[in-house]
């Protein structure tokens, strides 16, 4: 499970790009403390400008944690107040093993904690929201309840159909391997390819009850036997990445020590494979609801994103029926995958603040 915790790290929205960027400090602010909320307490760290608007950022996973001040300290914490939190039993906050609580709903009931608690704290705000990965369906979610709350959203690489991100990647795979077998004369290779085949109609026909080990297989096995990787369209660029968490300061500036990260992947792992667990997140569909949110939304996602299926980004932009043309965007990122930050950060860049920037 190595892999996977390595890979779901990445998704955390690290920065790559951010010493090229010089801004002129303002006097800000940069503040940790635990947000109560049922029955746990949700680790915060709050930084920027505390005149400005609040973004509120929601991190890949489930089950990941927060390190994105790492890649918003020099992008938006002069001209907006960020807060950073883990989302219950990740990263710093309080250990959660009760899988009841682990899920969708509850997610949903903690978040709008949160909004009120810092709606409290720091009065008067416009409060926005910026989702990565499950990040994205998460504010959907969000949205779909409590929209008024919600100044503007951006969902960055984010998905709002589950089921079909699960679908499409077999498909893909699918015709991968029956490509390959018409390329080539290996009698090994050609075994091999029909031996996915058949495991992939398996999957498919699962019903995705118990997704966590097929998952595994569709995302990090078939992949690298079928020639592409789900979550890189760049992987030449994974070695910034490597560099970054061997870099000691990267520690300091995110509050967190080697043994701390270990101790945040492990429960990762256990979250994300409890949800993995429930049928009803393996097939969770909200594109109809997505009809109800009225709020301001971007959505961003690279080209070559496998891990949500390259059609997500245009099945939400149609599902956001009722949001003014005005106020809603899509952009597809060229040569990307689901690593944005990592692989085209000055398009991601200048996307996020431009549309900040146009509703706040």
């Amino acid at each position: 499970m190595k892999k996977l915790n390595f890979i779901f790290l990445l998704l955390l929205s690290l920065n790559l790009f951010s010493q090229n960027i010089e801004k002129q400090k303002n006097e800000q602010i940069d503040t940790e403390f635990f947000i109560p909320i049922e029955k746990t307490n949700l680790y915060t760290r709050v930084a920027g400008n505390p005149d400005k608007p609040i973004i509120i950022t929601l991190h890949g996973g489930p089950g990941a944690f927060n390190v994105d001040h790492e890649f918003f300290r020099n992008v938006f914490e002069d001209d907006y107040l960020m807060v950073y939190f883990d989302q219950r039993g990740s990263g710093k906050s309080d250990e959660w093993k009760d899988k009841t609580m682990l899920t969708t709903d509850q997610f949903v009931k903690d978040l709008d904690h949160v909004v009120d608690y810092i709606k409290n704290k720091y009065p008067n705000k416009k409060i926005n929201l910026l989702g990565t990965s499950w990040g994205g369906m998460y504010g959907f979610l969000y949205l779909i309840k409590h929209q008024e709350k919600i100044n503007s959203f951006i969902s960055n690489s984010g998905t709002a159909n589950i089921q079909h991100n699960n679908f499409a990647l077999i498909k893909h795979e699918k015709e991968l391997a029956q490509q390959l077998i018409k390329e080539t004369k290996d009698a090994a290779k050609i075994k091999r390819y029909n031996e996915i085949l058949k495991e992939l109609d398996v999957i498919e026909k699962s019903g995705f009850k118990s997704f966590f080990n097929d998952m595994n297989t569709i995302r990090y096995v078939f992949p690298k036997e079928l020639g592409f990787d789900v979550y890189w369209a760049q992987p030449q660029k994974k070695g910034k990445i490597e560099a970054l968490l061997k870099d000691p300061d990267f520690y300091t500036r995110n509050h967190y020590t080697p043994e701390l990260l270990d101790q945040a992947m492990t429960r990762f792992e256990y979250i994300n494979e409890t949800f993995h667990g429930q049928e009803a997140y393996n097939n969770l569909n909200i594109l109809k609801e997505l009809a109800l949110i009225k709020t301001p939304v971007l959505v961003l996602q690279g080209e070559f994103d496998y891990a949500i299926g390259v059609e997500s980004g245009k099945m939400i932009y149609k599902a956001l029926k009722n949001v003014p043309i005005k106020d809603k965007e899509l952009i597809y990122v060229k040569n990307a995958s689901h690593n944005l930050p990592s692989e085209e950060p000055e398009i991601l860049y200048k996307s996020l603040t431009a549309f900040f920037k146009k509703h706040n």
